[in-house]
């Protein structure tokens, strides 16, 4: 078994995984990312984020990029198209690896989110009591 890591991105934003997910080979990875990004697909319309502008940067324990796989290779799944890639049904490990993937990846995300938010009420509470130092100066 070996470890690959699922680098996210989503337009300009980039995650690193480091935690990554061990696989029995390179094949095994990518229909872990195709899982992955097919259950990614529907959360993000629910966000009304766009998952044509997510892909997973795939590495190999030596930080090698083995492949990039854009979520739009979902999409063309969907349509039929002849020349898109049909994944097999890949094992249940396989896929249990992918959801825990996915699992931590969004809570580091709502971990971030969380963070920033913290951050915009600290800055407004300081803003209101500079306010209130220049009113009393």
């Amino acid at each position: 078994m070996a470890t690959f890591f699922f680098n996210f991105r989503q337009g300009k934003f980039y995650q690193v995984d480091d935690l990554g997910c061990e696989f029995e080979s390179v094949e095994d990875a990518y229909l872990g990312a195709f899982s992955a990004a097919q259950d990614m697909w529907r959360e993000l319309l629910i966000k009304r984020q766009n998952p044509l502008l997510c892909a997973f940067d795939v590495m190999d324990e030596e930080g090698r990029h083995l492949f990039t796989l854009p979520f739009v290779e979902v999409l063309d799944a969907c349509r039929g198209r002849e020349d898109a890639p049909r994944p097999p049904v890949p094992h249940r490990h396989v896929l249990q690896q992918t959801l825990d993937h996915q699992a931590n990846a969004v809570r580091v995300m709502l971990g971030v989110s969380s963070t920033v938010a913290d951050a915009k009420a600290t800055l407004r509470e300081a803003w209101n009591l500079l306010d209130q130092v220049a009113k009393l100066t």
